[in-house]
Parts: C-alpha cells; sequence; structure tokens
C-alpha cells in the first residue's frame, strides 16, 4: 500500500461537510470509505492523518444515521442507490448485506473514537444493537444462512451477506461453518460475476483456511477472462457468456469497462494468504510470515511494508524469507522463528 496515494483517495471520496449525497450516491461505497479509515491507521499507524479528518467523518457518519430507517436499519433514500453488487438479489426492502456493513461500520467508528480520546458507548450500543436485529430478522434456521430481505417473504439466499458474515467475523464459529457449507460451498447459491465481489468471496475462503479453493477459482474466474481475450480486467465477468456477451453491460451492448481496478484482488490475497504476511500490531511494529503455498509448486513474491519489507521464495522444499524490518516473525507448520532486520532465515520445509 502506497499511503499517500491511499490518503488522496480517501480525502477526493470524503469531500467536506455538509453532506448531501453518499459516495457516488452509493450506500455501500459511503460504509466502506469509513471502514477503510480503521484500515489505513491500521496498516500504517498514521493517527495524525485519523485525527485531522476526524470531525468530518464524524460528520459522514451522522449522515448516514439521518437516513436509517425507526429500526435502525440502512433503507434505500432518495437518490441513493443500494448496489453491493450486480447480482439478482432481493432488495425489496432492508437488506442483510447492507446491515452487516453498517454493523462493520459502527465497529470501525467506535475504534476510530478510542483512538481520538472520544467516548465508544454511542458506536458500540449502535453495533450491538444492530447485530441482535440482523441475527433476529435475517436469519433463517432451515437455509442455515442469512436472507436478503425478511419484508417480502421470499426468503432468498445470496452469497453476498455470508460472506460479509464470514468475513467480518459477523457470524460465530458454528454458523460460519454452516455458511461455508450451505452457501460458498453449495453451486445452486447463484454465482457472484464480478471480480469486485469475488475478492470478498476469496477473502472469506481463505480466512476459514480453505486457500486451495481460492486458487483454483483465481485459476478459472481471473484466467478465464484471459483465455476469452483480457488484457486487463473487466468490470464483469461471466464465465458462461460467449462473444461480445462479455461486453455488455449497463443494457448497452458495450457498456462494460475493460479496464477496472476493483478486480485487482488476488494481488492482495497472494500477499496476505500465500506469502502469507500480515501486520500483528498497529503499522506493521510487528508482523507475522506465515507462508502457504497452497496448490501451488513454488512461490516468489515481496510484500511491501510501511517501513520496508518482506520477501519469501520457496522451491523444492526449502523456504527463504528475508526482511529489512524488525518485529517479524516466521509460523512454519506450528513452529516459530525471529526474523532478523537484513538476514535471510532459510529452512528445509515439507508444507502438510
Amino acid at each position: 500500500m502506497d499511503p499517500e496515494i491511499t490518503k488522496r483517495t480517501i480525502l477526493a471520496l470524503l469531500g467536506k461537510p455538509p453532506y448531501e449525497q453518499h459516495v457516488n450516491t452509493i450506500n455501500d461505497y459511503t460504509l466502506y470509505l469509513i471502514i477503510s479509515l480503521w484500515d489505513y491507521y491500521y496498516s500504517t499507524g498514521d493517527a495524525a492523518f485519523v485525527k485531522l479528518y476526524w470531525p468530518r467523518f464524524k460528520a459522514l457518519y451522522n449522515f448516514v444515521l439521518e437516513r436509517l430507517d425507526a429500526d435502525g436499519q440502512m433503507v434505500q433514500r432518495p437518490g441513493d442507490w443500494i448496489f453491493i453488487d450486480w447480482s439478482p438479489m432481493d432488495k425489496s426492502g432492508p437488506l442483510c448485506a447492507e446491515q452487516i456493513l453498517l454493523w462493520k461500520t459502527a465497529l470501525s467508528m467506535a475504534k476510530l473514537a478510542a483512538l481520538c480520546g472520544e467516548d465508544t458507548t454511542v458506536y458500540s450500543e449502535q453495533a450491538d444493537e444492530l447485530k441482535r436485529l440482523i441475527d433476529e430478522r435475517y436469519w433463517d434456521e432451515e437455509k442455515h444462512a442469512y436472507i436478503d430481505c425478511y419484508t417480502s417473504g421470499k426468503r432468498n439466499v445470496t452469497r453476498h451477506a455470508n460472506i460479509f458474515a464470514i468475513l467480518y467475523d459477523f457470524a460465530d464459529a458454528d454458523r460460519t461453518k454452516l455458511l461455508m457449507q450451505y452457501v460458498l460451498e453449495n453451486d445452486e447459491i447463484t454465482q457472484i460475476t464480478t471480480p469486485y465481489f469475488k475478492f470478498f468471496e476469496l477473502c472469506a475462503r481463505c480466512s476459514m483456511g480453505d486457500l486451495v479453493s481460492a486458487q483454483q477459482l483465481i485459476a478459472s474466474y481471473w484466467g478465464g477472462m484471459i483465455r476469452d481475450g483480457a488484457t486487463s480486467i473487466w468490470e464483469q465477468y461471466d464465465p458462461n457468456a460467449k462473444g461480445a456477451e462479455h461486453y455488455a453491460m449497463y443494457d448497452t451492448l458495450y457498456g462494460c469497462s475493460l479496464c477496472h481496478a476493483w478486480g485487482g484482488g488476488p494481488i492482495y490475497l497472494l500477499g496476505r494468504y500465500c506469502l502469507g504476511v500480515y501486520a500483528t500490531d498497529i503499522g506493521y511494529k510487528s508482523f507475522c510470515v506465515e507462508p502457504n503455498p497452497g496448490s501451488y509448486r513454488e512461490i516468489h513474491g515481496i510484500v511491501p511494508l510501511p517501513q520496508g519489507l518482506v520477501r519469501v521464495d520457496y522451491k523444492d522444499g526449502n523456504l527463504q524469507v528475508f526482511t529489512n524490518c524488525d518485529g517479524g516473525t516466521l509460523r512454519v507448520n506450528g513452529e516459530s522463528y525471529m526474523l532478523c532486520a537484513g538476514k535471510t532465515l532459510e529452512l528445509a520445509v515439507n508444507f502438510t
């Protein structure tokens, strides 16, 4: 992550109060923006940036609250766009995926408020109440899944809310296992056709330790796009489409963007789960390197950190890890090894 590019992007999307519409009119994009501020801080440790723009983020969150319904749920108001994804889902009333995003946003606001020395109670209480409501109204015991919408009576299940429930640790361990079995591993549930939301699905799979299926999806989905002629990442890709059908979108024969940055998720996934690099403290003051080749016979790559980099190479049972940063720990097959800045740690490894 380039902190300067990230900060400029956050500020461009944030704008200035008073707020009169959601980011790009899309409710979920506003929520993602607030969540991203905590993610930015956790990755960089840049508290000064958060504190400088905290009043704007509070104003944006208050704008969100003003447009909720009487139950505290996010609903579509005039000028809003409840998007989530280009996928058939029941949006005839409050949408579960949107409420889980709102819950995650409230939790992020609580952590940001604590960082800025403010009381977190109101945000934590909002998150707790919303979680209670979501579990009460959207969980379907027979389907073993969260439904899209409870007001229509359709009890429709799509992947999106259930992916968020796994990825954001909304569901407990028992429900998470059910969601993997009855939703993510269920081919009868409509497949996602955007590389944008496919990324969230792959993240959910990887977080559950299912790296191999994520690698298979990268090969079949992004690889399928390449085999169908892509030289950049398309806004939408349906493997079942043929010829010019791939380029149709927005009710226009050639309306699909053929160079869409929202599909670059495998870059993150490979660094986080194959090379296995992730922060264990704010700003990578400490970090872990937990390589996992999965179905790959060899892996080679560099992951940039705020203060340096980590390089991981694995082939033929030989693992080499180099970092020029302090605070690193290598974890392999249940064993931990301290990484020394400026030195390469080499091990003979049999990944099981």
